[in-house]
């Protein structure tokens, strides 16, 4: 070979390999540009992410064409932006939604007294411009109240439950108040013109992580049984202010679907509260009330209505029989853990009560079938000496009645013995129903103020 055609050939193998080179080359650069754009677009991607997070994290962003509200803090922007050129009226009603938000977000504060509510209304009601507006502000407000004693009710039993799905349970609801509240408010704002097709207004108590956190807030005296008796008696005696500052500013906040629904609701946990009480003041000056000996009565009263039956089955007295039967088993009601009496006192009474007039219409009873059998007597003996069949069917009929009659005389006597222990073994019952009594009196009057 020679050194021309070696040259020529060497010349096409470099020029080859050039090709190759700058081939390589070419993709190594289109494969550094493929990851710099993928890595491009997972920044973006990211950066994306975390915007949407931070807007998701003030609770009040734009998603999909709707405005969306899902923290205390979004509901707080968005109603101070709709309230920002609204009138002096609404202006109260919005600073009370904004205190009742901020008593949410901290839980272990006392919160918003209601006479400072009670005072926010009035500016708000006194300056009203026009009927309509009147009646929004009223129902903003009254939902607002709800809100606010439901929560504190939920705070409390948050700490009381053991079973905390039933404390998130309490926490959803409250969450659902508050957006409902929230919505109202804002609808007093706009006259009622805002769309809620394009703004949602989330529970901020949907999730768990949330409601978890929260409960975290009460802590520091969910587990201190000397804190919690002291709240559960604060709770108590703000309930008992509802009603005296309701009363007293029924005409301002005007009928209320609402708000006669929360009373009557209340009215029944401040009753109890107070039987309770006066309960565990009868027994700390003690008193005992002897529960098996109660149950006795009771069992012993049952027992006599059986008989009854069975001994007059022509029913004469079945209405005897259902008091005797029926009304015993209320009487025993509660008994807590730590064996003291919590008895249902309206039903003790109620019981006494029956037992009295019980034992006037089985006298009666009794009475009327010695009169009966004094008269089957005289029959009898006025028949004459043949006529057996006559003599002996008229002496079963005698002898049914004198059986039915000594069904009753038992009855009797059983009932006048269980009245007199019920008597000894309750004194004061019927002064602590009167009491009570009084008191349900006044707080009924309270509440039908709103019907």
């Amino acid at each position: 070979m020679d050194l021309n055609k070696f040259s020529s050939k060497a010349q096409g193998l470099l020029g080859k390999m050039s090709e190759v080179t700058q081939e390589l080359s070419e993709k190594a650069e289109q494969r550094a540009a493929e990851r710099k754009e993928q890595k491009e677009k997972e920044q973006a991607i990211k950066e994306e992410v975390l915007r949407l997070e931070a807007e998701e994290a003030t609770g009040y962003y734009m998603r999909d064409g709707k405005l969306i509200i899902s923290t205390i803090d979004g509901m707080k922007t968005w109603l101070t932006s709709l309230g920002q050129d609204t009138t002096p009226a609404l202006m109260q009603t919005l600073q009370m939604q904004l205190q009742v938000l901020k008593q949410v977000q901290s839980p272990s504060m006392t919160g918003m007294a209601l006479d400072n509510m009670m005072l926010c209304m009035s500016k708000a009601v006194n300056t009203a411009t026009n009927d309509s507006e009147l009646a929004n502000i009223r129902e903003a407000v009254a939902s607002m109240i709800q809100n606010y004693f439901f929560m504190q009710e939920a705070n409390l039993k948050c700490a009381q439950l053991k079973n905390k799905k039933e404390g998130y349970k309490l926490l959803t609801q409250s969450g659902e108040m508050l957006s409902n509240a929230v919505i109202k408010t804002a609808s007093a704002l706009t006259g009622g013109t805002i769309d809620m097709a394009t703004t949602v207004v989330r529970n901020i108590f949907e999730a768990e992580a949330v409601q978890q956190g929260y409960i975290k807030n009460l802590i520091a005296w969910i587990g201190d049984k000397k804190q919690l008796k002291e709240k559960e008696k604060e709770f108590n005696q703000t309930l008992e202010m509802l009603f005296e500052t309701f009363d007293l500013h029924a005409t301002l906040i005007g009928p209320s679907i609402l708000i006669k629904g929360m009373l009557s609701r209340y009215r029944k946990t401040i009753l109890e509260h107070r039987e309770n009480e006066k309960l565990q003041m009868y027994i700390n000056r003690g008193y005992k009330i002897d529960v098996t000996k109660l149950s006795k009565i009771t069992s012993d009263l049952q027992s006599t209505a059986t008989a009854i039956v069975r001994k007059n089955p022509i029913n004469a007295l079945s209405g005897i029989t259902t008091v005797l039967g029926g009304v015993a088993g209320l009487v025993v009601d509660k008994i807590n853990s730590n064996n003291k009496t919590e008895l249902d006192i309206k039903a003790y009474c109620t019981l006494q009560d029956a037992l009295e007039v019980e034992c006037n219409k089985l006298q009666e009873e009794l009475s009327k079938m010695e009169g009966e059998i004094t008269s089957l007597k005289q029959q009898h003996k006025e028949l004459g000496m043949l006529q057996f069949a006559e003599k002996k069917e008229l002496q079963q009929k005698i002898d049914l009645k004198v059986e039915e009659k000594d069904a009753v005389y038992n009855a009797l006597k059983t009932t006048k013995e269980k009245l007199a222990e019920m008597k000894q073994l309750f004194p004061d019952a019927y002064a602590i129903k009167a009491e009570l009594d009084q008191l349900e009196e006044k707080l009924m009057a309270v509440e039908n103020k709103f019907l």
